[in-house]
């Protein structure tokens, strides 16, 4: 048995072996690569297929193997170390196609496995004393993890630098397209647009505008809209994915897809999901429509929807649906909200007053005639007694000044405009 080696001539007998070993395999760097990349192609699906991101990935391979062979027969540290072209490319070029980053690490990790399991084989099959070989392992181990662990960290930082910026460029040029979109009046090709825009036209689909009141961070803004989106989507029976465009950091545009047996939107049934989560988030929905035509439809009854919900000035209307009764009429007339306020207190005099008797009044008559001017209708909607229903109509008919009978058009258009647009001192903060 030969006796103990120092330290230093310890070391010296591994950093020996270990620079024979890497030099015999720098020599077959091209086969110890190609293995490598069969290996990785064979065992991580994303990363196969395309042909360029292949010969991208032999490429990256080939310039982590030769550096990782330089590190371990030259002992170089990684503050000298500069990652390889090949590598920073290859990171950015999977980040443009969408391939998950934890792809890029699995890979880094594998390759050392398969690139480790090679050294080993030469080890095994060499004459070297087994006691000097495990550590000729060890320090093989330790280098090469030290590298793996720095490399990742460089490829994966380019990553995630280049997924910012394509994502921020690919949804630029998106919102360029739908902005396109929307404002053309003219015919349009569906198939055409849904490239562009990277949206099937050729459906039904409903059109909301999401925005927040002023959030606490950041993270309080788009993140939450988004999620909000989503969670729409979850109310429909095929939960499709939508369209989502930043408008601004506080407003998105939404266009969620109806068809194949989705159902429709209800504004009840996406009232019921805003929770706590979205607190501060507010929805205007537009009409389900179809093709480019609805889409660009569907997104201004949208708008509307948001107009109005903004003009009424009501913290508590979380959801505005333009199919919301007498929204659609109310818009029009807001225009000139100065007639429109005119129309109202010379249709409904007194009545129109910011009263809690006249908004009770008025609550009952517009009550009274959805039930076709039955008294007893009305009461049970409203959970009053017969007489007083009767009562409060008898009153309102005072209010404004004559009986409703032979006016009901009148009174109830401007019962409607009354409850969206308020009274005219409403406007005027509204404006």
């Amino acid at each position: 048995m030969q006796p103990p080696l120092s330290n230093v001539a310890a070391e010296s007998a591994v950093e020996a072996v270990v620079a024979t070993v890497i030099a015999e395999m720098s020599a077959h760097l091209l086969e110890e690569s190609r293995n490598i990349r069969d290996v990785l192609e064979r065992e991580i699906s994303e990363l196969g297929g395309d042909s360029q991101l292949l010969e991208l990935l032999g490429a990256s391979i080939e310039g982590n193997v030769d550096t990782v062979f330089h590190v371990l027969q030259h002992g170089i540290t990684a503050d000298h170390l500069h990652a390889p072209s090949a590598a920073m490319e290859y990171a950015r070029r999977l980040a443009q196609h969408a391939i998950p980053v934890t792809a890029l690490v699995r890979a880094y990790r594998l390759g050392q496995t398969t690139l480790l399991d090679r050294i080993f084989a030469r080890l095994q099959a060499s004459s070297i004393d087994p006691v000097l070989g495990l550590k000729v392992s060890h320090h093989i181990v330790s280098i090469s993890s030290v590298y793996i662990d720095w490399i990742s960290e460089q490829v994966v930082s380019a990553y995630l630098v280049e997924h910012e910026r394509w994502l921020a460029n690919r949804n630029n040029v998106r919102a360029t397209r739908i902005r396109e979109l929307l404002s053309n009046s003219g015919s349009t090709d569906d198939n055409q647009a849904s490239q562009a825009i990277g949206y099937q036209l050729d459906r039904h689909h409903c059109a909301a505008i999401l925005w927040m009141d002023k959030p606490k961070s950041d993270r309080d803004g788009l993140p939450v809209l988004e999620q909000l989106a989503r969670r729409m989507c979850e109310t429909l029976a095929d939960n499709p994915t939508p369209l989502f465009v930043a408008a601004d950091n506080l407003t998105a545009w939404v266009w969620i897809p109806t068809g194949r047996g989705a159902g429709q939107l209800d504004a009840n049934n996406i009232r019921q999901l805003m929770d706590a989560r979205f607190g501060g988030a507010h929805i205007a929905l537009g009409t389900t429509e179809f093709g480019s035509a609805g889409f660009r439809t569907s997104h201004l009854h949208a708008q509307q929807a948001r107009s109005m919900a903004l003009l009424t000035d009501a913290g508590d209307r979380i959801v505005t649906s333009y199919e919301d009764p007498g929204l659609a009429f109310s818009a029009l007339a807001s225009a000139d909200l100065a007639r429109a306020h005119q129309l109202i207190r010379s249709t409904l005099g007194p009545l129109a007053d910011d009263t809690d008797a006249a908004r009770r009044l008025r609550e009952t008559l517009r009550a009274f005639f959805d039930h076709q001017s039955s008294h007893k209708a009305t009461a049970e909607t409203l959970h009053l007694h017969y007489n007083t229903v009767k009562y409060r109509v008898k009153s309102a008919e005072q209010m404004i000044g004559h009986p409703i009978a032979g006016h009901r058009f009148d009174i109830e258009q401007a019962l409607v405009l009354q409850s969206w647009l308020g009274n005219s001192t409403d406007s005027t903060r509204a404006e």
